[in-house]
């Protein structure tokens, strides 16, 4: 039987403590918590350090530094284990921690082992802490990590706060703790401002918005999907917007200013601009313009992805029969209502280049606009038409129109972020340009699918179904007529119209076979037939002049009541009025007058000089009196009255 040598207790701690001072200092971390069956002794000896097993990223800054600490602990208890064990190595260390003798970056581990260092900062070691962390290093470098205690408690004031705190007002919260005592009950002490803040600040800040944020402001503050078009060719997608033009161009019709509506049409795999059209408002014909253009110039796309407006959600565009969607083949998607971050890449789209050109007009409205500048060029362009009927600072219509085209070209042309970077001639690393883009995928072998030439002016008509009567058949109002159409008696057809030139349709059965182009007949509303544009520009006239109207019998039925509240005041009272409350003079009706109380100055003024015997000293004293003052509102309607002078009547200066 072999006996091994057992040193005495006091030599064995003499001999552990000079290993530990004369072994090499190596490098904290995490790897040295390696379960002991991977630790051999040459590799306890050795300076060399082992790699990082596990790292977690859920830690915070503290856990992590605290399980590096308890790593290097258990690593320094396990190398001096092949000496003396696992007990004796762990007493030693215990020893040594308590009296401060271990090495210096071991030392300093002790506390932040702990994760807490106590009242007086000097907590060591524990035999039990250091088996539960030997086990716990067997799990992973993660078991290490010390478990945040988070108070999860909900105060009882808590859900008092979040009502006042989460309304659409957006309330501070200073105004919300002056609210909370008078809706707490009595039993609840309100909590102290840092209080209820620090509860806010450890709330999900999406939860803390609620309430403060409608369904659709807080969609700002969510995780959402980035879409990827890089596998995409041109013309599977088109999407379109319209967009308001933000500077004032002169009208078209009369040449006072106005903001004209943009539709553009853009594909989404290369940003290119395919369509766009100009008119005064957005409408279903200004969208078909654009995507016409689109189609014709660019090809026919296999999704249009647009919004719910009324626009692009009508019968015009979806109807199964007539709409132009089912004729193009084109497969129509509509975003999800209010959700404009579903196509981003359209509306970045108009301040790339739409914004831009507005920015350079003198006339430009938008909100970067100063707003004295802004000020100064809406009140030159309208004096500037009511003196000559134009402006130099409008742009005329046609050199608009020109304007966006050029615009649009350049858009076309500058290198867009959303495109993949390529060294161009020069050798600069840059985006794409939407035609580079456009070119590329052309020359790798993609062909648009495009509209023939005999087609494009009928596939682009919009079509009614309407009844054949008599060889007739009726279209806004508007009569025409076929001989062709006898045979097709009571059957519903598809009438084909041109929205500017209403002198004929082209009328086709429900399969599309061409039955005839009828010609306008008026035998009904009116004998020069009215095109659907037309009417349309009707239309809108007329509920312009409409608003109109109304808003002048609401300030005609203000004043009407601010006259009618003034008090009555006796003629013969006047002279010895103060001269504020003659301003609001009113004159009581006598048997041989109107009644002049509801009289503006102008009209009082005219009518006294017509009647000359009503004149009194009383009105003669107090008119004189108040022209000498150079009162404006007498001197003014003598003024206006002067150059009103009809029939060749007194001068009124003279009869007063």
């Amino acid at each position: 039987m072999r006996t091994e040598y057992q040193p005495p207790k006091a030599l064995l701690s003499s001999i552990i403590s000079q290993h530990i001072k004369s072994s090499p200092v190596s490098a904290v971390t995490p790897a040295l918590a390696l379960p002991s069956s991977e630790v051999t002794a040459a590799g306890l000896f050795s300076s060399a350090v082992l790699p990082v097993a596990i790292r977690s990223h859920e830690l915070k800054d503290w856990q992590r530094s605290s399980a590096e600490a308890r790593a290097a602990l258990i690593g320094e208890v396990r190398r001096l284990a092949v000496l003396a064990g696992t007990e004796k190595a762990i007493q030693a260390v215990i020893a040594l921690a308590a009296n401060g003798e271990l090495p210096a970056h071991l030392q300093a581990m002790v506390s932040v082992a702990n994760a807490k260092s106590g009242v007086d900062g000097k907590r060591t070691l524990s035999r039990r802490s250091l088996y539960r962390w030997m086990k716990e290093a067997e799990q992973g470098f993660t078991a290490l990590a010390p478990l945040q205690r988070e108070n999860l408690k909900v105060p009882a004031w808590a859900p008092a706060l979040l009502e006042l705190y989460q309304r659409p007002q957006k309330p501070a919260l200073k105004w919300v703790m002056e609210q909370l005592p008078s809706v707490l009950p009595s039993h609840i002490t309100p909590p102290s401002y840092w209080a209820a803040n620090r509860f806010i600040q450890k709330m999900s800040k999406v939860d803390v918005q609620q309430g403060r944020m409608g369904k659709r402001e807080i969609k700002n503050i969510k995780p959402f999907v980035r879409r990827d078009t890089g596998e995409m060719w041109p013309a599977d997608v088109y999407t379109a917007d319209g967009h308001t033009f933000d500077a004032e161009v002169a009208h078209p019709a009369h040449g006072r200013p106005f903001r004209p509506e943009i539709t553009t049409v853009l594909d989404i795999a290369t940003r290119r601009v395919v369509g766009w059209s100009v008119d005064l408002a957005e409408s279903t014909w200004s969208v078909l313009d654009a995507l016409r253009h689109a189609c014709i110039q660019h090809g026919i796309p296999a999704i249009f992805y647009v919004d719910n407006g009324s626009g692009f959600k009508n019968d015009a565009m979806s109807n199964e029969s007539t709409g132009f969607m089912a004729r193009l083949g084109i497969e129509i998607t509509h975003s999800l209502p209010y959700n404009s971050q579903a196509r981003g890449i359209e509306e970045r789209s108009h301040k790339s280049f739409l914004v831009r050109a507005a920015k350079s007009l003198p006339t430009y409205m938008g909100a970067d606009m100063d707003r004295e500048a802004k000020q100064k060029a809406f009140k030159i362009t309208r004096a500037d038409i009511k003196t000559a009927g134009v402006s130099k600072l409008l742009m005329p219509w046609n050199a608009f129109v020109n304007f966006i085209s050029e615009e649009i070209e350049k858009a076309n042309n500058r290198e867009h972020r959303g495109l993949p970077k390529i060294r161009d001639a020069a050798g600069k690393l840059r985006h794409q340009t939407p035609n580079e883009a456009w070119e590329l995928a052309v020359s790798e072998g993609w062909k648009p699918t495009e509209v023939e030439a005999h087609e494009q002016l009928d596939l682009f008509r919009p079509y009614k179904l309407a009844k054949a009567l008599r060889g007739e058949v009726r279209l806004f109002g508007n009569t025409y007529f076929d001989a062709a159409l006898a045979d097709h008696h009571g059957d519903t057809v598809r009438v084909g119209y041109d929205i500017l030139d209403p002198h004929q349709v082209w009328v086709r059965d429900l399969q599309g076979r061409l039955i005839c182009v009828a010609g306008f007949e008026a035998n009904k509303r009116s004998y020069f037939p009215q095109s659907f544009q037309d009417k349309a520009n009707e239309t809108r006239a007329k509920a312009r002049i409409k608003r109109a109207a109304a808003h002048i019998e609401e300030a005609e039925a203000e004043l009407s009541q601010t006259y009618d509240a003034l008090p009555f005041i006796e003629a013969n009272t006047l002279p010895s009025m103060p001269v504020v409350l003659a301003e609001t003079m009113q004159i009581t009706e006598s048997a041989t007058r109107p009644n002049l109380s509801t009289m503006g100055d102008y009209t009082l003024l005219t009518w006294l000089a017509e009647h000359p015997e009503d004149w009194t000293d009383g009105f003669r004293s107090y008119f004189n009196k108040r022209a000498s003052e150079g009162s404006r509102t007498i001197n003014n309607a003598l003024d206006e009255y002067n150059l009103w002078g009809e029939l060749n009547k007194t001068d009124f200066r003279v009869a007063v």
